[in-house]
């Protein structure tokens, strides 16, 4: 982790222009909470129910999309850390590169599982219920690019846009609700995704060295994966995960 922050803080130094005059180059340090939520959830299993043409609106339906999934519960909040340096390239401009650090995030993913019966007409008999206890955490690194809005010397609205990879590890276990002794652990799961961000905050500066920033963002941290339960090695999750980001934290300008 060091190793690829200090990699992104090379890049840095070497993408600014060289110019007569001092750079405006500053440290960070930020923290907050983000509302994590997983999107577009997937779940493979030779044995997930499927819906018959008469069955009851709340029955598992593959070709609807939902994949087996009975019930989800698909969002958590969760602490985050974040530091990194910047420089001002004009006023109204700056860059910084960030490494923020996700703690994690824990969802619940139910699976209706049973078996297909072909002959009459077409049903499904229900062997039970697999309860997922997923976990995520996500280190996240981007390069951010702020445009900034002063209103006076003090206070300076901003908007700010960036890109990069989130490292999202997951983690999980199965248990099922026919069989009180079946307590399975996936195996555990790293994906290293393109991540992009958006959002708006406020800074205010209380000299030309320190500055308090508060801002909100939307992040997209790409997909999440757990190809493997080693009892049975035919099951799969995946989704998407994105979370709503509060900061808040110091800048001191060289």
């Amino acid at each position: 982790m060091m190793k690829t922050l200090n990699a992104m803080l090379v890049s840095l130094a070497l993408a600014v222009p060289a110019t007569s005059q001092a750079m405006d180059i500053y440290a960070f340090a930020r923290g907050g909470a983000a509302y994590t939520a997983i999107k577009d959830t997937e779940a493979v299993n030779p044995f997930i129910a499927v819906a018959a043409a008469n069955a009851p609106s709340t029955t598992p339906d593959a070709s609807q999309g939902s994949m087996g999934i009975a019930n989800l519960n698909n969002d958590h909040s969760v602490a985050v850390g974040a530091f990194g340096a910047g420089f001002v390239v004009n006023p109204s401009f700056r860059l910084e590169l960030e490494g923020s650090f996700q703690k994690e995030s824990d969802y619940q993913i139910d699976v209706a599982l049973g078996w297909q019966v072909n002959t009459g007409p077409f049903n499904t008999t229900l062997l039970g219920t697999a309860y997922n206890k997923i976990n995520i955490e996500s280190d996240v690194y981007m390069l951010k690019a702020y445009y900034d809005i002063p209103l006076n010397k003090h206070v300076v609205p901003y908007l700010m846009a960036g890109a990069g990879y989130a490292k999202n590890k997951t983690s999980g276990v199965q248990t099922f609700s026919d069989n009180a002794n079946w307590n399975e652990k996936w195996d555990d799961h790293r994906n290293n995704e393109m991540a992009w961000t958006v959002g708006a905050g406020i800074s205010y500066i209380f000299s030309k060295h320190l500055a308090l920033d508060l801002g909100i963002e939307h992040r997209n941290l790409g997909d999440w994966e757990l190809k493997n339960l080693p009892t049975t090695g035919d099951e799969s999750l995946k989704g998407k995960l994105e979370s709503t980001t509060l900061l808040m934290g110091l800048r001191y300008h060289f």
